[in-house]
């Protein structure tokens, strides 16, 4: 354990892992659209994930242990989020668009050209939600890395009164996980010319919201 690092903090991000783990065994997980991840990897490339804030919890299960590197709130619950995550295999770096932003975002971008996987939710920490915000497209842009958009959907889920409706699959409930078709940015793009991206980019997510919300209604 690192000398600074909070005990309590250090136990609660392992008993939260714990719990996350456990319900993620009892859950039915399907994945659509997997031919768009394959082909964002041809070649054995690295991606950058793109997805909804209310999908982190079946998110942050279903990719665990595969070493991505994600962005992290540095608000007071991003400590517990990043022991939390820490303890299921993913790289962190703190930072968001209110605090830290502009240095986070390099950092990110930095970690994805030495050949991290990213992972991004588009509309945290704080919303508005289910907008994407142009951070993603920035980190994208200079990482050189292409954006793989996907959407979580659940068939029976508690949604918090949280600003993103945070979802908590039921145990022993179905989940989905939908893949959009990739996303390349121009690296040499400025960013106020970076809108029609951030648009293609929402429309991308929003209808692999709805393919995946679509499977669990056909099942």
């Amino acid at each position: 354990m690192a000398g600074n690092e909070n005990p309590v903090h250090a136990l609660i991000g392992k008993l939260s892992a714990g719990a996350i783990c456990l319900l993620g065994r009892s859950l039915s997980i399907r994945r659509i659209g997997a031919e768009y991840l394959e082909q964002a990897r041809e070649g054995g490339g690295k991606v950058l994930y793109a997805f909804w804030h209310e999908g982190l919890l079946v998110a942050t299960y279903a990719f665990r242990r595969q070493g991505i590197r994600v962005l992290v709130s540095q608000h007071r619950d991003g400590e517990l989020i990043a022991r939390a995550i820490e303890s299921m295999g993913y790289g962190t770096i703190r930072g968001s668009s209110t605090r830290g932003g502009t240095r986070a975002l390099f950092r990110m971008a930095a970690a994805g050209a030495s050949g991290d996987d990213l992972g991004v939710t588009v509309d945290g920490p704080r919303g508005p939600r289910l907008q994407v915000k142009p951070g993603t497209l920035i980190i994208a842009g200079r990482s050189g890395l292409p954006i793989v958009p996907f959407a979580v959907a659940s068939n029976n889920a508690c949604l918090l009164s949280s600003w993103d409706r945070f979802m908590v699959p039921r145990p022993f409930s179905k989940a989905a996980i939908a893949f959009g078709e990739p996303l390349n940015i121009p690296g040499d793009a400025p960013v106020e010319r970076l809108e029609p991206y951030r648009a293609e980019l929402q429309r991308r997510l929003l209808d692999a919201r709805e393919t995946a919300g679509r499977s669990l209604d056909a099942s």
